[in-house]
């Protein structure tokens, strides 16, 4: 029995055992070596089981992990809460908890959130088919038996390092995994419903608000809508590339510089499709924003027969529709661009049925709240060009620049009139102050220029006062 200091000071032991079946054996820190002594270029491998090593500093619980994230884990973290099952995720060794963001619940119908809101049953179902009893590394693909008795298949263990290839769980890709002091958190972006749960029709209803939400579909376009694309002409989504120039009012063309979703093999019953009196027509997912006559924009599935949008596009027909052609929102500088020839859209959507945001009596557009917010992604991916190689999750959504943004906006909804208030009181400030610096230092930099050689005489004005 040997103690020794590893490379970043924790004492690993490494035991020898003697007698029994393991008689001969070598261990380190419980885990067998089992290959030892193999001669490096700058060293010696001893190569171990695949169950990780883990040192005294991965301390917490799978919920302190959970917690340290809340604009991922939050609604995870208040569903548990309801459950019962935070101090069982807390105490409870070994677990291992495939972990759904809050975008996962977002994208769950209404009528299923609702259904496991009201019926702690099916709740605790759903939740503990997430855990499994045991500290879970995904070794080798197979089937898991989880704390719910159902059952997880595994894939994708096989060819770990081959990029083109996702660790999965039920179909569904792990995008994150991570080591807690009583076990293992994989986070996913999709909940994972036991077959065996019997979910309530939703009630029947009409009108846009029956529908409205993520569930069903996202914020985009079908893949075989087009838009102009400066030197080439009509071009569909689906051929779409960061750095395309495309039409966005008239003769100007503005580059692409992101997507916020792009998920090519996607579907959805979420859109509508819009025909106008020219004979053109759109699918678009029902919260989409289009521009209409005086201006404004409205929620794609708010849109009636007879409306009159923007470039006297006068609508002649509405209808649902399923899509199969993929998902795809691009992104402009202004925030905007024509589809199908003479429609114009923005980049954004409306996160309820109104055109608008109410603050504090004051009425904003969902288009200048939403392009302010996007003021940060902007700048990295436009005015800085870092986001040619950009990524997107399990579900098509921008890496970082969609999931999270969407993740955290849709937290912000879900708050109390006063909170929300609060909240969005804040956020205007600062959308204020981003409308100031783009203007002034990136999209009008000269006048930046002046404005700051106008505030330096002056400064050195008021300075000569003072001396004299």
């Amino acid at each position: 029995r040997l103690e020794v200091e590893a490379f970043g000071g924790a004492t690993i032991t490494v035991e020898k055992k003697d007698g029994g079946i393991q008689d001969g054996l070598v261990f380190v820190d419980g885990v067998q070596v089992t290959a030892p002594d193999i001669e490096a270029s700058n060293g010696v491998v001893h190569s171990i089981s695949a169950r990780p090593i883990l040192p005294d500093c991965v301390t917490g619980s799978i919920v302190t992990e959970l917690t340290s994230a809340p604009l991922s884990f939050q609604v995870l973290v208040d569903l548990a809460s309801k459950a019962g099952l935070v101090d069982t995720l807390s105490n409870g060794s070994p677990l291992t908890l495939f972990a759904p963001n809050n975008l996962a619940f977002a994208k769950l119908d209404k009528h299923v959130l609702d259904f496991l809101n009201d019926d702690m049953d099916a709740l605790v179902k759903v939740l503990t088919y997430h855990v499994v009893p045991t500290n879970l590394y995904l070794e080798e693909d197979g089937v898991v038996t989880t704390v719910e008795s159902g059952e997880l298949t595994i894939t994708g263990t096989t060819a770990a390092d081959d990029d083109d290839v996702d660790l999965e769980v039920n179909g569904i890709r792990i995008y994150e995994t991570n080591l807690v002091g009583n076990g293992v958190v994989h986070r996913i972006s999709t909940v994972l419903i036991p077959p065996d749960l019997v979910i309530p029709e939703p009630e029947p209803c009409s009108g846009f608000g029956c529908d409205f939400g993520f569930g069903g579909g996202f914020v985009c376009f079908s893949g075989s809508t087009t838009v102009d694309v400066q030197n080439k002409g009509q071009t569909k989504m689906s051929e779409l590339q960061i750095g395309d120039n495309i039409a966005v009012d008239g003769q100007t063309y503005e580059p692409i510089y992101s997507f916020g979703h792009r998920a090519p093999s996607a579907k959805s019953d979420n859109f509508v499709e819009i025909k106008t009196t020219a004979g053109n027509n759109v699918q678009v997912s029902k919260e989409h924003l289009l521009f209409v006559e005086d201006g404004k924009t409205v929620a794609a599935g708010s849109i009636q027969k007879g409306d009159r949008l923007a470039n006297d596009v006068i609508v002649q027909s509405v209808k649902s529709v399923s899509i199969n052609d993929g998902l795809y929102a691009p992104f402009t500088p202004s925030g905007k661009y024509v589809v199908n020839g003479d429609i114009l859209a923005s980049s954004f959507i409306s996160f309820d049925n109104d055109s608008q945001v109410n603050v504090g009596g004051i009425n904003f557009s969902n288009q200048w709240m939403s392009h302010s917010f996007e003021f940060p992604h902007r700048v990295v991916c436009h005015y800085l060009g870092q986001c040619k190689n950009e990524t997107y999750d399990a579900d098509g959504l921008s890496e970082g620049w969609g999931n999270y943004p969407l993740a955290f906006i849709t937290q912000v909804f879900g708050l109390g009139t006063v909170a929300k208030t609060l909240v969005f009181s804040t956020m205007i400030v600062v959308f204020a102050a981003f409308n100031i610096i783009e203007t002034t230092f990136f999209a009008y930099p000269v006048v930046g220029f002046v404005a700051a050689i106008m505030a330096m005489a002056m400064m050195k004005k008021n300075k000569n006062k003072n001396i004299l």
